[in-house]
């Protein structure tokens, strides 16, 4: 920082350089200075000894090897013009691979005070890989897009079963999406439209005795939520909701909703004498449940055989430690499913969160009902990485994509959002709002297409960190 040298800096028998010497010395002051180096000391007066840490060698700038350092100047500008080449080849690779990886190193962050049934955080998937989008020019998908438009589909129609030369840009990039070779991103348009489709198709397949055996339908609006991420969602259109209470009167229906805190109450606690088990049984000896949806569930069986249930009930294990059971005496399971709806955000991170369902026909009325069960993203009151809004169109396409025309829904858990939160407030204009319990700002709720409530009831935490609810509907 100065431009002398300090007047201190002496050698084994004097000063170096004098104090006026230029902080680029000439090549003769720097064979000197280089010579000394690695063996400085202060001035007299006891100080202790200097060793420099990189010493300088002064034949290596003497006149003799200059020529050697010609060659290796060569050589290393060779290395590098070959290195440049490496990486080049190395980042076409990596474009035309886009999305292949799985998963990347992430952050450990300090663990949230209220925690999931895994105590530890697991790691964040690579979300771009998820991303819907068009296939842009320039990419090697593109070309493969355009490719299998003009030439593949013309010589060898065999190779794309279900296309025509005809077919659109969206349906060669979907179609080739499904080959891991060709890296095509799904375009956005077919995923909707292949949701759809398999909803259509599992409607088909699927019996309902009122002849509305057709899925309900999501109708998107144009405004876009979350977007440039997996979660990306389109706002139901104005005036749309999920209304109706079937077509079997005076059927009641019992739900129940209820967050275990497994990873304490029975992680730590193992089970505290099946408090969770015993406070279920005591409300269903008054009236029978006929579906329980429980969040932080590692073994839907323990809690069941603490209830004393477990022959009673035939019970479902999900993704994201969520359970579902319904009684056996009076319901028939006729598909189920999971999907990811939203997902956490990264300072309390656990992973991806589901809408868990079931489609369970009720057995001396023929009426189905449409069971979801969900678990929602952390901070609590964000909506996560995906934000309330996306998170509250995902679940209703979901259910709008799932569920058929004639199905009563009922959609039950802890949406680590309160009341005021983004979440809920998306959710209350398109289903009933039945009840909201007290845990954590009234995180925990039940929401239905039928507003026909006989009652409901918090029945306490039975261990828990959360309250059990309960709620009985009419249909």
């Amino acid at each position: 920082s100065s431009t002398t040298w300090p007047d201190k800096l002496v050698g084994e028998t004097g000063p170096l350089l004098p104090p006026t010497a230029p902080i680029y010395p000439t090549s003769d002051h720097f064979e000197m200075v280089a010579h000394s180096l690695s063996t400085c000391t202060t001035p007299a007066g006891g100080e202790e000894r200097v060793f420099i840490a990189a010493s300088l060698n002064a034949a290596a700038y003497s006149e003799e090897p200059r020529l050697s350092r010609r060659r290796c100047a060569a050589l290393v500008a060779g290395a590098a013009a070959l290195g440049l080449v490496c990486c080049g080849a190395l980042a076409s690779i990596a474009a035309s691979a886009e999305g292949s990886n799985d998963e990347e190193p992430t952050t450990v962050f300090e663990q949230p005070a209220r925690r999931l049934a895994q105590p530890a955080p697991a790691q964040p998937p690579n979300t771009v890989a998820a991303l819907c989008r068009a296939a842009q020019q320039g990419e090697p998908c593109h070309g493969r897009i355009l490719w299998a438009m003009e030439t593949g589909i013309k010589d060898h129609e065999e190779w794309y079963p279900g296309l025509t030369a005809n077919s659109r840009f969206e349906d060669f990039q979907a179609f080739l999406s499904k080959d891991p070779v060709a890296a095509c991103p799904r375009p956005c348009a077919d995923t909707d439209k292949q949701l759809s489709l398999a909803a259509e198709a599992q409607a088909q397949d699927a019996s309902d005795v009122h002849g509305m055996d057709v899925v309900l339908g999501y109708p998107a609006d144009s405004r876009v939520v979350a977007q440039g991420q997996w979660c990306t969602a389109n706002e139901p259109q104005q005036g749309w909701s999920i209304n109706g209470c079937g077509q079997a009167r005076g059927v009641q229906v019992k739900i129940l909703t209820y967050n275990l805190f497994w990873w304490n109450l029975f992680g730590k606690r193992q089970g505290a004498g099946g408090s969770a088990g015993k406070l279920i049984a005591a409300s269903n000896g008054q009236q029978p449940f006929d579906f329980m949806g429980f969040q932080e569930c590692e073994d839907i069986n323990w809690v069941l055989r603490d209830a004393g249930l477990a022959n009673d009930f035939e019970a479902i294990s999900g993704p994201h430690a969520m359970c579902l059971a319904f009684r056996k005496s009076a319901w028939t399971k006729l598909e189920g499913g999971d999907q990811n709806v939203g997902e956490d955000r990264f300072d309390q991170w656990y992973g991806t969160r589901a809408g868990m369902w079931a489609r369970l026909k009720h057995q001396q009325t023929g009426q189905v009902v449409f069971f979801i069960n969900h678990h929602g993203p952390l901070p609590v009151g964000t909506g996560g990485m995906c934000g309330g809004e996306a998170t509250a169109f995902n679940l209703l396409k979901l259910i709008a994509t799932t569920s058929h025309a004639d199905d009563v829904v009922v959609l039950v858990g802890d949406f680590n959002a309160g009341p005021e939160a983004e979440t809920l407030q998306s959710l209350r204009t398109r289903l009933h709002p039945l009840y909201t319990g007290t845990s954590f700002g009234g995180v925990d709720n039940v929401f239905s297409s039928c507003a026909t409530v006989v009652s409901s009831r918090n029945l306490g935490s039975g261990g828990s960190d959360h309250d059990a609810l309960e709620t009985v509907i009419q249909l």
